[in-house]
């Protein structure tokens, strides 16, 4: 395992997947990421949201780890996403967040393109 702070240049507070799953049931945590180090093994860093809107990261340990400053590494990506779906992220689609958002606005462009050429397809009334 490596410390806290090797990835980034600061440290992170680190916690066990049960502290993160009764954060993250309280509403506290907002968001995950998942780097890699090295090309070898990735870390899994939650985006916690406190008082005031202020932001902090923290990294997850190992669940019997008692070295808070060491932080679990994970050998695949998806061991990684797994655990993020464990504390309680639904991890069934991951991507930019506002992609549906944009697909549904082209779908939209288009359908009012289609729909303007019918209309000139009309007979005019008087």
């Amino acid at each position: 395992m490596s410390k806290s702070g090797d990835l980034f240049e600061q440290e992170f507070e680190t916690w066990t997947p049960v502290q993160a799953k009764s954060f993250f049931r309280a509403g506290m945590v907002d968001d995950f990421f998942v780097t890699n180090i090295n090309d070898v093994y990735w870390v899994l860093t939650l985006k916690v949201v406190g008082r005031e809107g202020r932001q902090m990261f923290v990294q997850m340990r190992g669940a019997r780890e008692v070295d808070r400053s060491k932080v679990r590494q994970f050998r695949t990506l998806d061991a990684a996403v797994r655990a993020a779906g464990e504390i309680g992220f639904d991890v069934r689609s991951i991507g930019i967040a506002r992609l549906g958002h944009k697909s549904l606005e082209r779908g939209v462009k288009a359908f009012a393109n289609t729909a303007r050429e019918l209309r000139q397809m009309l007979p005019k009334a008087d």
